[in-house]
């Protein structure tokens, strides 16, 4: 017997109008468009309402110390931007060779105590405190007495030793230059005074900080080309009396006071959310520039 042949039944194609297609695209560009108009303000009022309390959030953390987790803006900062970069002026290094417009402190090559050469002293901090941050993931650049015009890092710390012909007098100070350049100079005074302090065996000598430190050539750009950028956060801290036996005994080892340095700078760059030590787990070891220190 011969069956009869069976065909596929005969489905109706679907009818597609252009004019629905448009309809669709312009539903979905609506919504787009209303999602994005709600997302730019509530983000922009997020990021501007964290901004505004940066300075609470410096207060909090020079008080509390580094948090144990970097913030989630602290992480999306460092993978867009990388490590930040960490600048180390060593007090009076290589004076003599300070351009025309420094002239003047050509001879200033740093105190002495007890034997020791302020310029020592601060040459072997810097290098302690490098290792310390380049462990942390940050870079860091050495540099002399004499700054590049228009430097700029992320951060710069001018590090000294003090003397007086009165050896009892004795203590830490710090200051950035007056008038403020930016809001940046006073958060980092506030984070680096908070670790030293609470580390070192030392008073704080707030009375004796000088005109020099608060129109310290290196940071007064209005003056002076071999200047950093006024953008560039900076401090000069004179890290104690080398002609106090108690502050040169403090200073003697420069792991300790370079400890509390590299906590300071660390308080600072978590309140600003630019970079957390625990970051150094997922990058490399930061990188040191030493080229303008060695000989």
């Amino acid at each position: 017997m011969t069956l009869p042949k069976l065909s596929a039944p005969t489905l109706p194609r679907p009818t597609v109008r252009i004019a629905d297609v448009r309809r669709g695209l312009h539903r979905a560009v609506r919504l787009l468009t209303i999602t994005t108009v709600l997302a730019i303000p509530l983000g922009t009022g997020a990021w501007i309402h964290h901004a505004s309390n940066t300075t609470q959030r410096i207060d909090g953390i020079a008080e509390t110390g580094v948090p144990r987790f970097p913030t989630p803006i602290t992480a999306l900062r460092a993978a867009v931007q990388g490590p930040p970069t960490v600048a180390l002026q060593i007090g009076h290094l290589n004076a003599v060779d300070h351009p025309d417009e420094l002239a003047v402190l050509r001879f200033s090559t740093g105190g002495r105590g007890g034997g020791i050469d302020e310029v020592d002293v601060n040459r072997d901090l810097a290098f302690a405190l490098a290792d310390k941050l380049r462990a942390a993931g940050v870079h860091v650049t050495l540099l002399d007495a004499t700054v590049e015009p228009a430097y700029r890092a992320s951060l710069i710390l001018s590090l000294h030793a003090d003397g007086n012909a009165d050896t009892t007098r004795r203590g830490y100070k710090s200051a950035h230059v007056e008038p403020i350049r930016q809001r940046r100079d006073p958060w980092l005074l506030t984070s680096i005074d908070a670790a030293y302090l609470a580390a070192a065996p030392l008073p704080h000598d707030t009375t004796n900080v000088s005109r020099n430190m608060t129109h310290y050539y290196a940071f007064s750009h209005e003056r002076f080309d071999h200047a950093v950028a006024p953008s560039t956060a900076g401090l000069v801290v004179e890290m104690g009396y080398l002609t106090n036996p108690e502050d040169r005994a403090w200073l003697a080892d420069p792991q300790a006071p370079a400890e509390a340095l590299y906590d300071g700078i660390m308080r600072y760059l978590a309140g600003i959310d630019r970079w957390h030590p625990s970051l150094a787990r997922v990058s490399n070891p930061g990188v040191l520039d030493a080229t303008a220190v060695l000989p």
